[in-house]
């Protein structure tokens, strides 16, 4: 083999050296992105809030008895109204708050007493309470307990005699609220409430007669 035939096959390898190293030179500078993971899931939150302040108007019916007035206890029942107002506070699904409310009734019942010779007539003319309330929230619902004081005016009748009394005790219950837009929600309610005896005066006689109720309500309240 001649010089020049040597020169060009040493040319010849020394080009596709050249071109191999630079194809794996490219091959080595490709970046492959890596699969992104999978987003992880997220903790379900409250569609609604629950928390802060609200106001409404309830709508329900007693059923209520009047102790002892004197020697006799007997049954009263009838409608009842009014107004309410509270501030509530979340922690997760745990909604905590407080509640007041007042209204108008017009509860009233009649008994016959042996001591008196006559009827006995009973009234619960407004009443009111400051509640504690807590509940759990499973969207769009609230399910809750409430607990506190309340007051009852009542007023007992005899013979054309009649006597108002201011009566204080407790009231527990529960209830469930719904959800019906972000600012509107109604509510079903239970109460039962224990009021102490207080002493009125019948003309010739004075009566301490204690009372208790059931309450069924519905109401519905606008959040602030």
């Amino acid at each position: 083999m001649s010089w020049t035939c040597k020169v060009r096959s040493f040319a010849l390898v020394v080009t596709g050296v050249l071109a191999l190293g630079t194809d794996t030179a490219s091959a080595a500078d490709v970046v492959f992105d890596p699969v992104p993971a999978p987003p992880s899931p997220e903790a379900p939150t409250s569609i609604y809030v629950w928390s802060g302040p609200y106001a409404g108007a309830f709508v329900g019916y007693n059923f209520s008895r009047f102790r002892n007035a004197p020697d006799v206890s007997f049954d009263g029942d009838g409608a009842v109204g009014g107004v309410y107002a509270g501030y509530n506070f979340e922690s997760g699904p745990i909604v905590y708050g407080v509640e007041a409310d007042f209204g108008g009734s017009g509860v009233d019942g009649t008994g016959f007493s042996p001591a008196l010779g006559g009827d006995v007539d009973g009234e619960q003319n407004i009443f009111g309470s400051l509640r504690g309330r807590v509940g759990y929230q499973a969207d769009p619902f609230l399910v809750f307990a409430t607990g506190g004081i309340a007051a009852s005016r009542n007023e007992l009748s005899s013979g054309g005699a009649s006597d108002p009394q201011t009566s204080v005790g407790f009231t527990v219950g529960a209830g469930v609220e719904a959800k019906i837009t972000d600012d509107l929600a109604g509510r079903l309610e239970y109460r039962y409430s224990k009021f102490g005896s207080e002493t009125y005066d019948l003309g010739n006689t004075s009566v301490s007669s204690g009372f208790d109720e059931h309450s069924i309500r519905a109401g519905v309240a606008l959040k602030f």
